[in-house]
């Protein structure tokens, strides 16, 4: 699964002579290339192992920007937008139900709440990782990715 890139060194020389707040920008914008790459991935994935009921599984494969991060790292999370992180947007739209113990639950429409049971499996369900495959299938190109944004965001700034 090893990806060989070639001027690395240099483009690491490079991206040290940027500014430190603009590393940072710069850092984020370049994971964020390669974590778009698997996100489309999964996405294709996902839908062609028949998971695309309502299409809010395949809408909220999402990346997403770790804030408690180590530092000097950047870091994004590929993952499935369920529950209350799907937001407080227009496009949630909540509604209250009585759940099974009579209490009144919040419940949100097109939240993929399932996507473990199918991705994880289950007694009943096999297990279809449609993350994990879709790693597999991209990680070189999203190296790939990652290094063209790296080149791009190096000329940019040391112009």
């Amino acid at each position: 699964m090893a990806a060989k890139l070639e001027g690395v060194s240099e483009l690491t020389a490079a991206f040290a002579e940027l500014k430190t707040d603009i590393q940072g920008q710069a850092a984020r914008r370049i994971t964020a290339a390669g974590g778009s790459v698997l996100r489309k991935e999964a996405r294709v994935v996902a839908q062609n192992h028949g998971l695309r009921k309502t299409g809010a599984l395949i809408n909220n494969i999402v990346i997403k920007r770790e804030r408690n991060k180590p530092d000097g790292t950047e870091q994004y999370n590929l993952g499935v937008r369920h529950g209350r992180d799907l937001g407080n947007g227009k496009k949630v739209i909540k509604y209250l139900e009585l759940g099974k113990s009579g209490r009144v639950v919040t419940k949100r429409e097109n939240d993929p709440f399932y996507w473990k049971f199918l991705h994880f499996g289950t007694r009943d369900i096999q297990a279809t990782r449609f993350l994990e495959i879709a790693l597999e299938n991209k990680a070189p190109a999203a190296v790939t990715a990652m290094a063209e944004k790296a080149k791009k965001e190096v000329l940019k700034f040391n112009k």
